[in-house]
């Protein structure tokens, strides 16, 4: 495989795809997609083993960011996998064939690289940061959801959840404004990022939504849910 190593880059991935002919059962394929990987230091690799008297393909694709869906890939080949790790077995193929396709795939004709502004959930509820808490609580009863970012003018200053209403010990706190209960210290996330690195971040600071921010404003957010659900669609059947 090394003699034959190739490299290319997509969306700023270094890939390698490599063909090679196997002879019946070959053990442990995956552990020599990821070493290969590792060895020409690639960000993606993908193994083509061609077995010609058994007439079939065996691909296998190891991925090390978060950016790029090798399962997607797999899924569409007819196997399964997941975002980082998949493999598909391909009958009665032409090698060739195999390899073309695996580019076609690599180089967009299937969505391999998911992305947050793919999730985002649409409209974005925000509240002025000098609302009654009495109105926030309406609202994220109105609208069934467990927080909402807190603006002054446009820009973010803090959020607001259902669990920052522990805080309030008598009803005429209620008159006070989102500011004087709301997180000041925000979490944002860039539209580009993957649903995975949004997931990371949301488990790490037991937060349960992120505004997705551009050029210092919100333009939408994805929740825990958002980002979960997604992974959930990845597991095999």
């Amino acid at each position: 495989m090394l003699q034959t190593a190739r490299r290319i880059k997509i969306n700023g991935h270094s890939i390698s795809i490599n063909k090679i002919n196997v002879a019946g059962y070959v053990d442990s394929l995956a552990v020599v997609v990821r070493m290969y990987m590792e060895i020409v230091n690639v960000d993606v690799a993908f193994g083509v083993f061609c077995d010609s008297e058994r007439n079939r393909c065996m691909v296998i694709g190891r991925s090390t960011v978060d950016g790029f869906d090798v399962g997607s890939i797999m899924r569409s080949m007819g196997g399964g996998g997941h975002p980082n790790a998949g493999a598909a077995l391909l009958k009665s193929v032409n090698p060739a064939a195999v390899e073309d396709r695996i580019n076609e795939l690599v180089l967009g004709n299937q969505q391999v690289s998911v992305q947050i502004s793919d999730l985002m959930t649409f409209p974005v509820i925000t509240v002025p940061d000098d609302t009654p808490m009495k109105k926030v609580a309406e609202i994220l009863k109105e609208k069934g959801c467990t927080g909402v970012p807190v603006l002054n003018d446009t820009k973010p200053v803090g959020m607001i959840s259902r669990r920052d209403f522990r805080r309030i010990k008598k009803e005429s706190q209620l008159k006070s404004p989102v500011k004087a209960f709301m997180t000041t210290k925000i979490l944002t996330i860039e539209p580009g990022k993957s649903p995975m690195q949004a997931a990371r971040l949301m488990m790490k600071h037991d937060i349960g939504r992120l505004p997705v921010v551009e050029n210092n404003r919100i333009i939408c957010i994805i929740t825990r849910s958002d980002a979960m659900l997604y992974l959930y669609d990845l597991l095999p059947d």
